[in-house]
């Protein structure tokens, strides 16, 4: 994404502290016991094209009378009066205005515990590399990283139209609070008055949080050759690793924190792998990941063909599940890992993940 702090932004958004209710720990505390049934697919949000002929915008928008309370009942907020709204499960809001013109979207994403700072911005950077990742001439005006909150200022071009926009990431508790505006920027100082008046209407319990709303948002990701997808969160960070291991690409993602990661390992050799080959080079893969004193508990066939090994790498003290099989004269591994003391958190997301492996 095109970094740009020298051109001038027009003030389009006055965004006061979001209120928020209920505190949170620096420290790891058990994560709420309801059981997680509800994954919501996430897809960045594509404002409508608008119309060739000019559209009649409306002079003066207003905001509705009573709060708009989510689902969840985590988050509160005014919403624009007689915009097209919509809920997207339990934890988020999308509105668009009755002539496509502008845009708002309110989530809430449940982290398990309190975020550093500096995990609060390595959330908001994935979440802004998934939203604005294939828009056109996206330019970053400006970055706003302060104790317990991201605010990012862009104009980019979609459909041919130039839009501009904010995202604010508000951290509380266990939770962060991402409030997007959207509009073109030919209607910037039109709506500048009523998105500062939504931002200020907000508040947050982040108490309310349950382990339904741990990293929701999911994408849908493929394995290099198309052998597979899977879907991840959001707001994990990605990478790609081709240096690591001989004839091995390795994509990871991981969580804002870095305590949790799922990795993608894809080896190819010239001529097919029988059953020896596969497990060697299953084996070598991953003592150049995760370490030479990496010791398997438990190594199970799975019901499609796969092979699960179950370990922990003292070195690196994470704990882990590998999934992996061979298709010719290739060998796809999918790992999930964990440092123990973080398991209550991120083994649910985990193995949501791997549930959702998917090679149809």
């Amino acid at each position: 994404m095109k970094k740009n702090h020298k051109k001038n932004f027009p003030v389009i958004f006055l965004l006061a502290s979001i209120c928020v209710t209920g505190c949170g720990q620096q420290s790891i505390p058990p994560v709420e016991t309801q059981a997680a049934t509800t994954v919501l697919s996430e897809t960045a949000i594509t404002p409508t094209l608008i119309p060739a002929q000019p559209t009649e915008v409306e002079s003066n928008p207003t905001i509705s009378g009573p709060s708009y309370t989510s689902v969840s009942g985590v988050f509160q907020i005014n919403l624009p009066q007689g915009w097209n709204c919509s809920e997207s499960g339990s934890f988020q809001v999308n509105c668009e205005s009755p002539s496509a013109d502008a845009l708002l979207q309110a989530r809430i994403t449940s982290t398990g515990y309190e975020l550093t700072d500096e995990s609060l911005a390595a959330f908001a950077h994935a979440e802004l590399v998934h939203r604005y990742g294939e828009v056109k001439e996206y330019t970053e005006i400006e970055r706003a990283e302060t104790p317990a909150r991201v605010i990012n200022r862009a104009t980019w071009r979609r459909n041919g139209e130039y839009w501009e926009g904010v995202d604010a990431f508000t951290r509380k508790g266990r939770g962060v609070f991402h409030l997007t505006f959207a509009n073109l920027q030919t209607q910037s100082e039109n709506y500048a008055d009523m998105y500062s008046t939504i931002s200020e209407s907000v508040k947050v319990y982040p108490e309310k949080l349950t382990r339904e709303a741990l990293y929701p948002f999911r994408r849908t990701v493929s394995a290099r050759d198309a052998f597979f997808e899977i879907e991840v969160p959001t707001s994990w960070g990605s990478y790609l690793d081709i240096n690591s291991v001989k004839k091995t690409v390795v994509e990871g993602y991981m969580s804002p924190d870095q305590r949790a990661s799922v990795q993608i390992a894809v080896y190819r050799q010239s001529i097919s792998l029988d059953k020896d080959a596969k497990g060697f080079n299953t084996r070598e893969i991953m003592f150049e990941l995760y370490g030479y004193d990496l010791k398997n508990s438990d190594d199970r066939a799975l019901p499609d063909g796969r092979e699960r090994l179950t370990w922990y790498a003292a070195g690196k003290d994470i704990n882990g599940i590998t999934d992996f099989d061979a298709y010719r004269n290739a060998l796809y591994l999918l790992t999930i890992t964990w440092e123990p003391s973080t398991a209550s958190i991120y083994l649910p997301v985990l193995e949501e993940i791997q549930l959702s492996f998917n090679r149809d």
